[in-house]
């Protein structure tokens, strides 16, 4: 009788084993992109190698939609500017617009003194948009902690003194970018989460509503908007009620995983964005 009930632990035990992984994974697999690919999940254009890293201070030549359109839009920022470009794509293709993407990472798009490769970056991309004559100029920036300009002595000023000077930077590129004859249209900055969502996500692929915070992007960290305040004629989009309704960011949408990581929109979300979008901006 003792190994009778032995063998019937032993049964239930592995039957635990092997049916509760084909549960989850189950539960898991609805969600796209998959978990072992949402981290990567960052489009097309990064994938050209448009969004240039290390010591590289020009972009490539990363035209996307109609080469030969005369309707030229650039994108020009950093990553924060990168993730929407997924939904980009297929607008500029729907409206046959020549769209050019102009990204290097950890570069904010303000006119401000950062590192001596971001700042020569900058200069050169400012450069080639006047040259371009772009019809629209679609920015989008990093508002985070982490963007600190320099103090012209050698050091770096904190975060919060850092505020007013970006704030400066972002009114002299959004009036020289209005100097070329270009509209321009800033993408305002997400809330940051203080977890990942798609992690959380996997760790509870049963219920997903489980994985959500409330939006906060304190005041003395939204230069973008400030500038875009002060410049009376740029167009801004907050895509924060779209993301984050009601001020809450859940971490799916429907089967979408909507981050890739704690900054950014996953390029699959994001592409589902474009009709969103596509109504919102001003057209070229």
């Amino acid at each position: 009788m003792k190994t009778f009930f032995t063998s019937l632990l032993l049964a239930a035990a592995l039957l635990g084993i092997f049916t509760a992984p084909a549960v989850q994974g189950g539960e898991a697999n609805r969600f796209v992109p998959s978990f072992a690919k949402v981290q990567s999940d960052k489009g097309p254009v990064f994938s050209d190698g448009c969004l240039i890293l290390g010591n590289r201070v020009n972009s490539g030549r990363c035209v996307y939609g109609q080469p030969k359109s005369k309707k030229v839009v650039v994108v020009f920022g950093d990553s924060h500017a990168l993730h929407w470009t997924p939904a980009l794509l297929r607008i500029a293709k729907s409206k046959r617009w020549r769209l050019v993407a102009l990204l290097r990472a950890n570069c904010s798009s303000a006119l401000v003194d950062t590192d001596p490769i971001c700042n020569e970056w900058r200069r050169n991309s400012l450069a080639r948009i006047r040259k371009l004559g772009p019809s629209l100029v679609i920015l989008g920036t990093n508002t985070g902690r982490n963007v600190l300009v320099r103090d012209g002595s050698g050091g770096t000023l904190n975060r919060r003194a850092s505020e007013r000077v970006l704030q400066a930077g972002m009114v002299s590129t959004m009036k020289e970018m209005l100097d070329t004859g270009a509209k321009v249209t800033l993408m305002r900055d997400l809330a940051l989460a203080p977890f990942d969502p798609s992690s959380c996500v996997q760790e509870n692929p049963g219920s997903p509503g489980r994985c959500y915070f409330r939006a906060v992007r304190p005041f003395w960290m939204a230069f973008d908007f400030k500038a875009a305040r002060e410049v009376k004629s740029v167009q801004m989009i907050d895509p924060l009620p779209k993301v984050c309704p009601g001020g809450i960011c859940r971490a799916t949408s429907g089967k979408y995983l909507k981050f890739r990581d704690r900054f950014h929109l996953s390029a699959t979300y994001a592409a589902t964005l474009s009709g969103w979008l596509g109504r919102r901006l001003q057209s070229p």
